[in-house]
């Protein structure tokens, strides 16, 4: 039989500090109905503050294994803790929601001098990947000023180099035409966590510009500085990146740097990257490691047109556009005002199937909230 677990015994639990909160009821956490989300919020500066901090990393880290839990409705609570360090978990749960109602509540958190440094800095790196959505014009312009200016301003007028470079990532998304400048300074600075900064920015900006930067920098000294060129260079999907990244796994030691590398191979592809990617699964004696090199090995296939789950298969001729059928069922669980228009739907397929190229590195197909990647 099925244990039915309340609200109101998920607190109780959380209260009694004489025992471990259950493991198993973590779940019960996702998703919380409106009405739950109202009794927690009522109790929740009553519960321990170790206990709330242990509560809020354990969602972070059951959120990384699993991408089906959903714990925003919690953090939506945890937000307006007093406690800095649940404030930024709160912000790492909150990281890929996508919800735009999020905006202005991040935005008054960056602007309140009053916050502590980290959880400004927190949501300076949040509001990423809403530029992101206002790059591809899934945000209101106005909208994407706004959150564009206030980065520009914390980069420019903040004391703390934390929240200045955090908004320089951020705006590493942006196609606004001060970022730039603010990049070429942000890595010729006398301090390597700006070069850190501005390396990963360059790698969110979606422009070969920065492939010398980037490619000056993979075998930097600093294994920080150089495992965020790694990541650059995947982003960018530098090919003049390959044969180094190809002969360099002999002196990693670095896991990080181990996975980065991978990762970058998978996204650049070409000759020579399949090979080694399979080498290093024959060989490795870590079943973690076996799976991420397997999954990076599925990224390979789909950076080199070969998607397992045959989605981009068209007709011998090249030149049918999808049914009517197919494009409904795209947009069926989802916001059709977040997804291409048909036509423009129609037109984006056509350039795709028509391009026979395979060395052309535009052969890509997008279409809305489908093109996902990472964030970084």
């Amino acid at each position: 039989m099925k244990e039915t677990i309340s609200i109101h015994d998920l607190i109780k639990a959380l209260m009694d500090t004489e025992h471990p909160f259950p493991t198993k009821w973590l779940y019960h956490f996702s998703d919380l109905e409106p009405k739950d989300q109202q009794v927690l919020e009522a109790a929740w500066m009553s519960i321990p503050i170790r206990r709330r901090q242990t509560l809020l990393q354990d969602l972070v880290s059951f959120a990384e294994q699993d991408p089906v839990l959903m714990y925003e409705k919690v953090a939506r609570v945890a937000l307006e803790d007093s406690d800095p360090e649940v404030q930024c978990l709160a912000v790492d749960l909150l990281f890929e929601a996508e919800d735009k109602k999020l905006i202005p509540v991040f935005l008054k958190i960056l602007r309140d001098p009053e916050r502590d440094e980290s959880v400004r800095a927190a949501v300076a790196n949040a509001l990423g990947p809403f530029v992101c959505l206002g790059e591809y014009g899934k945000l209101h312009p106005t909208v994407l000023k706004e959150i564009e200016d206030s980065l520009l301003d914390a980069f420019q007028n903040e004391k703390s180099n934390l929240i200045r470079r955090r908004a320089l990532e951020s705006l590493g998304y942006s196609s606004r035409e001060e970022v730039p400048q603010l990049l070429r300074k942000a890595a010729v600075i006398d301090d390597e966590q700006w070069l850190e900064s501005a390396l990963f920015a360059m790698g969110r900006s979606a422009d070969e510009e920065w492939a010398d930067t980037v490619l000056d920098n993979l075998d930097h000294e600093n294994i920080a500085v150089r495992i965020q060129a790694v990541h650059a260079a995947g982003e960018l999907m530098l090919k003049n990146a390959r044969s180094y990244l190809l002969k360099s796994f002999e002196e990693i030691s670095d896991e990080t740097l181990f996975q980065e590398t991978v990762w970058a191979l998978a996204k650049i592809g070409g000759d020579g990257v399949e090979r080694k990617l399979n080498a290093l699964l024959e060989s490795s004696q870590d079943e973690d490691e076996a799976a991420f090199l397997e999954d990076a090995l599925e990224l390979l296939n789909f950076t080199e047109g070969e998607s397992p789950m045959g989605l981009f298969s068209v007709n011998e001729d090249m030149g049918d556009l999808l049914s009517d059928d197919f494009y409904t069922e795209l947009i069926a669980e989802g916001d059709e005002e977040d997804f291409l228009s048909r036509d423009e739907f129609d037109e984006e397929w056509m350039r795709y199937v028509s391009d026979d190229d395979e060395g052309d590195d535009s052969d890509e197909f997008t279409y809305g909230d489908f093109d996902k990647d990472r964030f970084g």
